[in-house]
């Protein structure tokens, strides 16, 4: 079996399951306890739904990537969907696919067989075609079928099995605006999607939900349907009109308007702002964070990034200790700030063949999931959606951020419905100060090498001395060996990696950089 397939596979049986409960703190609403245990991909929780117009969904969060479970179809046939910000469709290979076919076990985590659903109708339109940043391709047909997340049922349900696809066997649920359909810029039409369905049917009010991805150790995060849970967010929520784009001159993404950042951290202060307001895509479906090439060369410059070929941007996973914080500012003074710790963006480095990678000194690397965005956009991904809670009301097209709370008591919960024709429940204040607009266009080209790097380094990376004077964590100095100031164990000192072998409970983390790499940047459409 090939490595790729093993640790896809192993991602697949270490699903996270959760327990339903009632939740008192809102009377007619349905809660979740999370709980992190690992079971058998067949036994994979399902979904359930919170009354009082609002749908609560539970993630599951295997370091990376975000799954959500769902079943197509009557009876119905179980998938995991990656959840994505960043596109609008609902797709899965077909049992037919070229890449099930080949190999069953490139597509772990369930397909669909059309002639075993008593629901299923085959719709008369053009052939669903899609493209992601990543290089994924998928064709395949539209259909209409039964989707069932948890207890809630949807109906002739539009949806689309995919029946080529280059690299992904893998489906998404697409959670954009309909323009935002792959249909709308390729043929001219859109349809009803999963937002628009549960509105129509009434599960919710209005088209809008709250993402609260949790912090990169939990295993769990929560997407709910219609509400806003202000137990899952600490200090203000304020809220961002979604910016146009230019292309379109309509709103296919969630593009909001970033103004600033700030790293602080061992009594040092470093300003990156960008020299004016830029548009940036919220996008679950990638992975990294896409800063302009300047800022992102700025902070390499001084964390002290590594960047090789075939692994990418590296650090010494002990950076993660380190005391770092990015300070990110939207909309202008009066815009919400969101603060990552810089023990967000460090995250597990393994090879293909399940092979810790270190520094010739020893030192265990990770990964730095910061990108310099090139010549695409700038995508805040999952490296920064962890530590904000956003909300996105596709209705009014206001997006709402605040600091998220991690590790949120799931038993003390405050959930505020969206009413008809009224905002984002609990909104503080609107931040428009500044206005930006979506250029991005063209064939973005994001790769990540893990999944192919072996564990040596193949020569050509580039190197960097630390320039921040850190204080690791709990330190009362300004800088120490662990820090990554001018440490004689800074990245760059001793710059060449090699593989070790790790041990067998490191699975969740092997099959998460593969598969992060394997789907890295997948929420954003090319148009």
């Amino acid at each position: 079996m090939p490595p790729i397939t093993k640790l896809l596979l192993a991602t697949a049986a270490l699903l996270t399951s959760f327990s339903s409960v009632t939740a008192s703190p809102n009377p007619g609403t349905v809660g979740f306890n999370f709980e992190r245990r690992r079971v058998n991909a067949e036994e994979a929780p399902h979904l359930s739904r919170r009354q009082s117009k609002t749908v609560l969904a539970g993630l599951t969060n295997e370091y990376i990537l975000y799954f959500i479970n769902v079943t197509v179809g009557t009876p119905g046939q179980s998938f995991s969907l990656q959840l994505d910000t960043g596109s609008s469709d609902i797709w899965f290979p077909s049992v037919n696919a070229d890449i099930c076919r080949q190999d069953i076990r490139q597509c772990p985590v369930g397909t669909y067989d059309s002639s075993a659903s008593s629901t299923y109708a085959q719709l008369n339109l053009p052939e669903f075609q899609i493209q992601y940043v990543d290089g994924s391709e998928i064709t395949g047909a539209y259909i209409s079928d039964v989707l069932n997340i948890g207890s809630t049922k949807l109906t002739n349900m539009t949806m689309a099995e995919a029946l080529t696809a280059n690299t992904r066997g893998i489906g998404i649920m697409g959670i954009g605006f309909q323009s935002g359909e792959a249909a709308a810029s390729q043929n001219g039409f859109t349809y009803p999607n999963v937002i628009d369905v549960l509105k129509s049917e009434g599960f919710i009010n209005t088209r809008a939900y709250s993402l609260w991805l949790d912090d990169l150790d939990s295993s769990t995060g929560s997407i709910l349907f219609g509400g806003v849970d202000t137990s899952k967010y600490q200090g203000d929520l304020v809220s961002l009109p979604i910016q146009l784009d230019t292309q379109s001159g309509s709103i296919t993404s969630f593009t909001v308007a970033w103004t600033g950042l700030t790293a602080f951290g061992g009594g040092q202060t470093h300003n990156f702002d960008p020299s004016s307001a830029q548009p940036a895509i919220l996008d679950s479906g990638t992975t990294d964070t896409l800063l302009p090439d300047d800022i992102a060369n700025a902070i390499f410059n001084g964390v002290g990034v590594l960047t090789d070929p075939d692994f990418g941007n590296v650090v010494r996973c002990s950076l993660a200790n380190d005391d770092l914080t990015f300070s990110f500012k939207f909309g202008g003074s009066t815009g919400p700030v969101v603060n990552v710790s810089l023990a967000e963006f460090v995250t597990p480095l393994l090879t293909t063949s399940g092979r810790q990678v270190t520094f010739q000194n020893g030192d265990t690397a990770c990964s730095f999931a910061i990108e310099a965005a090139g010549s695409n956009p700038i995508l805040f991904g999952d490296s920064f959606l962890r530590s904000a809670y956003v909300v996105y009301d596709l209705e009014n097209e206001q997006i709402a951020i605040a600091q998220t709370n991690f590790n949120a008591d799931p038993q003390n919960q405050d959930v505020q419905a969206f009413q008809v024709s009224s905002g984002i429940p609990g909104v503080v204040s609107t931040a428009t100060a500044a206005s930006v607009v979506q250029t991005f266009s063209g064939n973005p080209r994001i790769s990540e090498a893990t999944a192919t790097a072996t564990g040596d380094l193949s020569g050509g990376e580039v190197t960097r001395s630390a320039t921040f004077n850190l204080t690791p964590t709990g330190s009362s100095g300004a800088s120490s060996t662990g820090g990554s100031g001018s440490s004689s164990s800074s990245n760059a000192a001793n710059p060449h990696l090699r593989p070790r072998s790790v041990q067998s409970n490191s699975v969740i983390a092997v099959a998460a950089v593969v598969m992060g790499s394997f789907l890295f940047g997948t929420g954003l459409m090319l148009l």
